[in-house]
C-alpha cells in the first residue's frame, strides 16, 4: 500500500488533511508525524484509526525524521507543519526561523536520502506577499515578496528552497502559497477563531457581552479548509511543474470587520465590541486577495464553500468545544 506523510497531523489543517485522504484515497496509508507535545484535541477520533500510523516527530530533531522517513519512504508528503502564528512570529522571530526554514531543510535531506522520488507539497503563504500595491490586485504569483512579519520571512524562505532543492536535486516539490482559511479546528489565535471563541463563551454565560478585538481594516482572501487541503492533494496529482510556485485562493475577500459583523448575525444575543491595543500588530498587511488562475488552469481545482459558511463552521466549532468545557 502507498503511503503519504503529512507532517503537523494534529492542525486545523494536517488534521483536515487525514480527514480528506481516509475519505476520497482509502488506498493510502497515512504517516502522521506529531510533536510529543502537541495538542490532540484536533485528532481524538483519528488516534486509533487502522490507517493513520502516528510517528512522534519534530522538524529540529534530525534523528527522527530520518527514522520515519527510512521506516516508511513514502510516495507524498504533505508539509504542514509550521509556526503559523503571524503574532506569535512577533514573539519569537528566531524560534519562528529555525522551525519553519531550517526544519524544513532538515525535511528535505531525510527525503533526499530516504525516497528521492517522494512528491513533496509545500504549505507556503499569502503572508510571503505581504505588502502588497493597490495596482497588484489580485495578487499572482509573479508578484515581488515584501513580506512585514518574521512568519512571512520563514515563508519566503521555505518556498525558494523549494525551489532551490526542486532544480538542484531533481526533487518533485509543488510550492504553493493558500491564502487565507479557516473552518471547524480553526486556532483560537486567528481573528475570526478569537471572535468564535468570544461569542461561544458570552452565550455560555462564561464572560460579559463584549468582543476584544485588534485590526479591523485589512482584507483577507478567505478559503474553506476543506477546499485548501483538497487542493494541496491535487498540487501533487502531476499536473503543476515540479519546482514552480501556485497561488491557492477563493477571490472571496471580506475585511476583517465583516467577518466579525457575519459572527455577530449569528448569535442571538446582544454583543458589542472595543479595539484591544495588545491585539495590534507592529505592522499588518492590508490587503490579500490571491489571483489562483494558474493553479486552477493545472488542476481544475475551485473552491466549493462561501466565506460567510465557512467562518460559520469556525463559530460552530469552537460552540461545541466551549460547551464540552
Amino acid at each position: 500500500m502507498s503511503s503519504v506523510l503529512v507532517t503537523g497531523a494534529t492542525g486545523m489543517v494536517g488534521s483536515t488533511m487525514i480527514d480528506y485522504i481516509l475519505a476520497e484515497h482509502p488506498d493510502y496509508e497515512i504517516v502522521a508525524m506529531r510533536r510529543r507535545r502537541s495538542d490532540l484535541k484536533n485528532v481524538t477520533h483519528l488516534l486509533h484509526h487502522p490507517k493513520v500510523l502516528w510517528e512522534i516527530g519534530d522538524l529540529t530533531d534530525t534523528h527522527s525524521l530520518y527514522t520515519i522517513l527510512r521506516k516508511y519512504q513514502p510516495e507524498r508528503c504533505i508539509h504542514t507543519a509550521a509556526m503559523s502564528h503571524v503574532p506569535t512570529s512577533w514573539l519569537a522571530p528566531a524560534e519562528c526561523l529555525v522551525t519553519n526554514a531550517v526544519g524544513q531543510v532538515n525535511l528535505f535531506e531525510a527525503i533526499r536520502e530516504a525516497c528521492l522520488e517522494c512528491r513533496i507539497q509545500i504549505c507556503g503563504s499569502s503572508e510571503e506577499y505581504g505588502l502588497v500595491h493597490a495596482h497588484e490586485i489580485p495578487v499572482k504569483e509573479t508578484n515581488p515578496l515584501r513580506p512585514l512579519s518574521p512568519y512571512g520571512c520563514s515563508k519566503v524562505a521555505q518556498d525558494v528552497l523549494g525551489w532551490q532543492y526542486a532544480k538542484s536535486y531533481g526533487m518533485k516539490i509543488v510550492r504553493t502559497r493558500a491564502f487565507n482559511h479557516s473552518g471547524a479546528r480553526r486556532h483560537e489565535g486567528f481573528s475570526e477563531a478569537s471572535f468564535s471563541v468570544q461569542i461561544a463563551q458570552i452565550e455560555r454565560g462564561l464572560r460579559e457581552p463584549v468582543i476584544s478585538h485588534g485590526n479591523l481594516d485589512p482584507i483577507r482572501d478567505m478559503t474553506n479548509v476543506k477546499d485548501i487541503v483538497r487542493a494541496y492533494w491535487m498540487s501533487l496529482d502531476g499536473h503543476c511543474e515540479w519546482g514552480e510556485a501556485y497561488n491557492i485562493a477563493s477571490g472571496n475577500s471580506p475585511r476583517i470587520r465583516d467577518m466579525l459583523d457575519h459572527l455577530l448575525s449569528l448569535s442571538d444575543v446582544t454583543i458589542t465590541t472595543r479595539e484591544d491595543p495588545s491585539r495590534m500588530r507592529p505592522s499588518d498587511v492590508p490587503v490579500l486577495i490571491g489571483d489562483s488562475t494558474k493553479f486552477r488552469q493545472a488542476t481544475g481545482w475551485a473552491p466549493t464553500y462561501t466565506w460567510q459558511e465557512t467562518i460559520e463552521e469556525c463559530l460552530n466549532y469552537w460552540r461545541e468545544h466551549v460547551q464540552g468545557q
